[in-house]
């Protein structure tokens, strides 16, 4: 194409480098010596109980300071940048699993991870770190700027010399992060940034004019300048207390909200340490306007010690041994495992059957399956306050039990289907064990749905298809016929068989395990080399660490884990409300510090329709965990509502936090067309108002392996003006995070050129993706994914991408299998037999519209880069 290069390089046999380089240096203004720092004076780390390995001897371990390699191999000999950076060798390869660990004690992050390309890159403009700018006063909303994104685009080839301004660090050296007790930035410490803002503008590579995205601001608060009236709140204070000091603290955050004087100068709410079993709704936008900034601040500034929390508790002295108890409550348990169990009466202890519901998107109860909840065994031992240990979470009832030996077979232990052998939507058979199979662990356990030896109807199924394990499914068991070791699948349509006097329905539920197991034409469903497993029945718990919940007659049945006594010292957390916070149609907030976690929902919630908005909202050095989801944001719109009559959801910062052992995703933002339909021209709701959100300097880990959909995606996000950096993604069932596309314009015609989309740029830049697709495959580190759309002006820099192989048991019989197997094909399917796993480290799928600068991927189990961008018009444009 004309818009490519025009010049093309000659190599030396000697050197592998093409002899042609540009020679010319980026120029910086005066006004940007400034250095810019992160903001952060604590990072962050990762725990890992597990011993580091090194990286293959054949990788290098310097970066040339010359002119990148032109082709690559599939170990690259050099990697290009601008200046010698080490590559890490003693990275760990695990961290703990979404079940029991043996340790809890912090590790050290890596001292040499590379950020590639440095900090400052060679433009007209160094890069600026998105740090909080505020004004030297409070103010109503906050003044807080970050920087305008993103950084320029190298022209022609980077200089070898580094700029004489990069930007630093705070600290000199990292510090640790406990594992189960991550640690926070004191707000002492505050964010320091330049004063004056740097606009990002499009530069050229090569002859190619390269678009960036275009320039806005992100505001988030800035601790240094947190409202000084502070509101005090303590677990053991009173309500009727006026909270001005720690001796005069409410009890609860509601009671402190309403106590923030309406004088526009902010309150800072102050949190000591303890748990509070609430959900935080702060005020609409007419109230905030009056009250000016609320901030919501642990005491100790630590936040694993001032915890939100979705979940209540039972006591050791509230079970009863189920041998106690009448033959018929004994009935559906085997006999074998009977003296094991132990049970409490939930309705005597004040439940309701909405108390082990989740609520559904449009507001009513669903059934849902009592594997869903979230058990977590604490005891009176542990600190008040102290965020509960995700070691300690039991799992739903179920058979294969659970167990992880390998890190990325996380479907390893999982039992195998017979069939059915042309593959089958709707059903799954097993009447043989796995036990001296191919490719079966030597001590998988013993058993398969012919002699599991009950009635499985009622239960749920989860079972990876068996055609790549991409899709995961997880569906209510309508029939289970024992002679032949055939369940079928319950199908019925949730929506039709609710009651809107009590909000309760009935029939298949969740929602999302109602349907046939067809997601995609090349799945195949259920078939001989699906992985799957059985939960949620009553007959299944036998092994200690596991649960069931009787929703019907609210009854709570465990296996206590080793060693424990039930007495007044045992306690176990079961999950009960919805989210811990509700921000929807509120703004200028704060978080700070703090821990929420057993949600069944999600952590940190936000949903407006038409007429409202979430803005200005802040959520730093928060420790998110044990929920359904992190953090999820919608924004809806309807047919009739204007692109100019609107306000946005915007201006949203996620920074310093971790967010891990999520269900389903990390982070979901979204925007709904609600009744919205299309005409000749096109689609009536085409336009977007939901931007501008940071995500920056975090860690996302444990994610997808309960999802609440058919794929455990780490997080799924719709990116208008947004930037993702600094963080690290790991730990991930299918692809470690996937941005998903918005609609075209109204008037647009397909093929859609880049300007005919509705959202758009977004910087991902200095991330870690690794340790994805652990247990399904088709994905990667990180993923787009349009359709018939493709992205608009989304720059990629500095990635990296490792350690993301992608296996799955149906890959890997397909390396050992003969050709005649029906499901192979010689043109499709062939590469597959030199493959242990099908992953990427970079996936666009059907996605064109982006820009890739000076990423690194390496050990992938399939394509590093792995591209089908063949149907909108947008440009691409790789340089790794």
């Amino acid at each position: 194409p004309s818009k490519l290069p025009t010049w093309k390089a000659t190599f030396n046999p000697t050197s592998k480098f093409p002899t042609k380089c540009p020679t010319a240096k980026p120029t910086f203004s005066q006004t940007s010596k400034t250095p810019t720092y992160l903001p952060t004076s604590k990072p962050t780390s990762l725990p890992t109980s597990l011993t580091p390995s090194k990286m293959p001897s054949s990788v290098p371990t310097k970066i040339p300071t010359n002119c990148p390699t032109i082709n690559p191999s599939s170990i690259p000999s050099r990697i290009p940048s601008t200046s010698p950076t080490l590559l890490p060798t003693d990275l760990p390869t695990n961290i703990p699993s979404n079940g029991p660990t043996t340790s809890n004690n912090p590790t050290l992050l890596p001292t040499n991870i590379p950020t590639f390309p440095p900090s400052v890159l060679p433009s007209g403009a160094p890069s600026i770190i998105p740090t909080a700018i505020f004004s030297k006063s409070p103010t109503l909303i906050p003044t807080v700027a970050t920087t305008k994104f993103p950084t320029r685009i190298p022209s022609k080839t980077p200089s070898s010399t580094p700029s004489s301004n990069p930007t630093v660090l705070s600290s000199a050296s990292p510090t640790l992060t406990p594992s189960s007790r991550p640690t926070v930035a004191s707000s002492t410490n505050p964010t320091t940034s330049p004063s004056k803002s740097m606009t990002a503008s499009p530069s050229s590579v090569g002859s190619q004019n390269v678009k960036v995205p275009s320039a806005y601001k992100v505001q988030v608060s800035d601790p240094s300048l947190y409202p000084k009236q502070y509101i005090y709140v303590s677990p053991t204070g009173s309500d009727t207390n006026n909270g001005l000091s720690t001796a005069a603290a409410v009890k609860t955050i509601a009671k402190a909200m309403t106590l923030a004087p309406l004088n526009g100068k902010g309150s800072t709410i102050v949190l000591a340490d303890g748990v509070y079993r609430e959900t935080i709704r702060p005020p609409a936008p007419a109230t905030m306007m009056q009250t000016g900034q609320l901030v919501f601040q642990s005491a100790s500034k630590d936040n694993s010690k001032a915890t939100i929390r979705c979940s209540n508790s039972i006591t050791g002295t509230s079970f009863t041994p189920l041998t106690s108890l009448s033959a018929a409550i004994q009935a559906p348990f085997a006999a074998t495992a009977r003296s094991k169990i132990y049970v409490a009466d939930l309705g005597a202890l004040g439940w309701t059957l909405p108390d082990l519901l989740r609520f559904r998107d449009d507001g009513v109860y669903e059934k849902r399956a009592s594997g869903l909840n979230f058990l977590v065994q604490s005891s009176t031992a542990v600190a008040a306050g102290a965020s509960l240990d995700p070691a300690k979470r039991y799992h739903a009832a179920r058979a294969p039990n659970f167990r992880n030996v390998t890190n990325w077979k996380r479907a390893e232990y999982w039992w195998v289907a017979d069939g059915p052998a042309a593959g089958s939507t709707t059903s799954l058979v097993d009447a043989t064990d796995d036990t001296g199979t191919l490719l079966a662990p030597a001590d998988i356990e013993p058993g398969n749905l012919k002699t599991i030896g009950v009635d499985l109807s009622g239960g749920y199924l989860r079972a990876l298809d068996g055609l790549n394990s991409h899709w995961v499914w997880y569906r209510r068991i309508n029939s289970h016929d024992q002679t032949t070791g055939t369940v079928t699948i319950d199908t019925d349509s949730a929506s039709s068989s609710c009651d809107g006097s009590t909000g309760l329905c009935t029939g298949c539920q969740p929602k999302y395990a109602c349907g046939d197991a067809n997601i995609d034409t090349n799945g195949k469903g259920f078939s001989p080399m699906s992985k799957y497993y059985v939960d949620n029945h009553p007959y299944l718990l036998d092994a200690a660490g596991e649960y069931y919940v009787d929703k019907t007659n609210l009854k709570l049945f465990v296996i206590p884990l080793p060693g424990v006594n039930m007495d007044a010292s045992f306690v176990v957390e079961l999950s009960k409300r919805r989210a811990a916070i509700d921000l929807t149609n509120t703004l200028n907030v704060t978080f700070d510090s703090l821990s929420v976690e057993m949600c069944d929902d999600t952590a940190v919630y936000s949903n407006n329709w038409v007429n409202a908005n979430t803005r200005f909202i802040t959520m730093r050095s928060l420790n998110m965990q044990l929920s359904g989801r992190g953090l999820t944001f919608i924004k809806t719109i309807a047919q009739l509502d204007s692109a100019g009559g609107l306000e946005n959801t915007e201006h949203v910062g996620l920074i310093q936090s971790t967010v891990r052992h999520m269900d389903d995703v990390s982070i979901q933002v979204n925007q709904g067309w609600w009744s919205c339909s299309i005409d000749a021209l096109g689609d009536l709701c085409s336009h977007a108002q939901i931007r501008r959100f940071y995500v920056g300097h975090n860690q996302f880990y444990e994610l997808g392996f309960r999802p609440f959909g058919d794929d455990g995606t780490g997080g799924a996000v719709i990116g208008n003006e947004m930037v993702f950096e600094n963080n690290l993604v790991r730990n991930v069932a299918h692809n470690g995070f996937q941005f998903i596309p918005g609609p075209a314009k109204q008037g647009a015609i397909q093929p859609y050129a880049s300007s005919d989309l509705v959202v758009g740029a977004v910087l991902i830049k200095d991330n870690i993706f690794e340790w994805t697709c652990l247990l399904e495959s088709d994905c990667g580190g990180l993923k787009h994914w349009a359709g018939d759309l493709g992205f608009r002006d989304h720059l990629l820099i500095g990635n990296v991408y490792r350690n993301i192989i992608g296996w799955s048991y149906s890959v890997q019989m397909q390396n050992l299998i003969p050709t005649s197997w029906p499901y192979y094909n010689p043109v499709d399917r062939k590469y597959w037999r030199l493959m242990l796993g099908f992953a990427f480290g970079s996936y666009f799928d059907y996605a064109p519209g982006s820009y890739h600068f000076r990423n690194i991927a390496y050990n992938v189990g399939s394509n590093c880069y792995h591209w089908t961008a063949r149907i909108a018009q947008s440009e691409m444009y790789f340089h790794n």
